[in-house]
């Protein structure tokens, strides 16, 4: 059984312990510690060698991934794998306009790659990029967060198991084309035999701003209730206006009442929140997402929300 080094949960470690350490000049370090018979020498010798587990949600993360890697390859490990649920700048896969570069190609998967790991691990990556630019790349898809989403959507409902049949009254949608894909591959691991509606927005260059979405779901689905479903969550003004339009159209339905209407889910497996929950909890009954990024309740918006009820979190460290 691998060792793991987890710079998020520092409990999760098996044998060892370590310590950051921070210097005025803000430059990071961490040491390993050995404690009783935890020698150094069994380190080196677990012939499955080691996983450090972290967020990378920015520089200080990476400077103390690559801290870690080189503590351990100087007790003498060399069987060094790196799981990170979430790649900083993942969304920054291109070249945008001239002038710019590519982030994760020319800054983030240079240093990564420079570090030698036996494997690195990311789940539910937002593109193919990731894995084209980083060496022995390891793809971990969104299953087990969906399967856990919808474990806890059909208990909900009072659901003691669940099967394809019981997504009769499930619609599924697509945020936007280039979500297509990976709510495709939902659809196929529960079983999902409905449509899957596609969304389609209007951005203003100019401002950022959606002006306009559109969701092409019948009006005689307006008892359903709508799961919109894709990788990374930031502000979420997509999925607010994509529920926004959902809404719309069961307003307009003459053949279901409104007390009868559906609510909206979202399963996000890389949440930001940048903008807190609150906006979010308007629009949609639950959010199911993962701690890749952060813990639900390190956001400075997270006191006004109802966080036990509207946002559940499965946790990956």
């Amino acid at each position: 059984m691998a060792e793991t080094l987890n710079l998020v949960n520092p409990n999760d470690n098996l044998s060892f312990k370590y310590e950051i350490s921070k210097f005025p000049d803000g430059q990071q370090s961490l040491r390993l510690i050995e404690e009783g018979y935890n020698t150094f020498n069994s380190l080196k010798e677990n012939p499955q060698g080691i996983i450090i587990k972290s967020r990378l949600n920015d520089f200080r993360d990476l400077e103390i991934i690559i801290c870690a890697n080189q503590a351990l390859k100087e007790v003498g490990v060399r069987k060094i794998r790196l799981y990170i649920p979430y790649c900083v700048g993942a969304r920054s896969d291109r070249k945008f306009m001239d002038g710019g570069f590519n982030y994760v190609k020319h800054v983030i998967a240079p240093i990564i790659n420079s570090q030698g790991f036996e494997q690195v691990i990311i789940t539910d990556p937002h593109s193919d990029v990731l894995e084209a630019c980083i060496n022995n790349f390891v793809k971990i898809d969104n299953t087990k967060l969906v399967h856990w989403s919808f474990t806890n959507y059909f208990l909900s409902k009072g659901f003691e198991i669940w099967d394809s049949m019981n997504f009769d009254g499930v619609r599924f949608v697509s945020p936007d084309a280039g979500a297509l894909k990976k709510v495709f591959h939902v659809a196929d691991t529960v079983k999902y035999k409905n449509e899957v509606i596609i969304a389609s927005k209007h951005r203003n260059l100019e401002t950022g701003k959606i002006d306009y979405t559109n969701v092409p779901m019948s009006v005689n689905d307006a008892d359903k209730d709508v799961f919109i479903i894709d990788d990374i969550c930031d502000g979420g003004r997509t999925f607010i206006e994509v529920a926004k339009a959902v809404n719309e159209v069961r307003k307009i339905s003459s053949s279901v009442h409104p007390d009868n209407h559906g609510k909206n889910y979202l399963i996000i497996t890389h949440g930001i929140f940048s903008a807190g929950y609150s906006q979010l909890g308007e629009y949609f009954e639950t959010i199911y997402t993962t701690n890749s990024v952060k813990d639900i309740g390190e956001t400075e918006y997270h006191a006004l929300e109802n966080l036990p009820t509207k946002v559940k979190q499965l946790n990956v460290f």
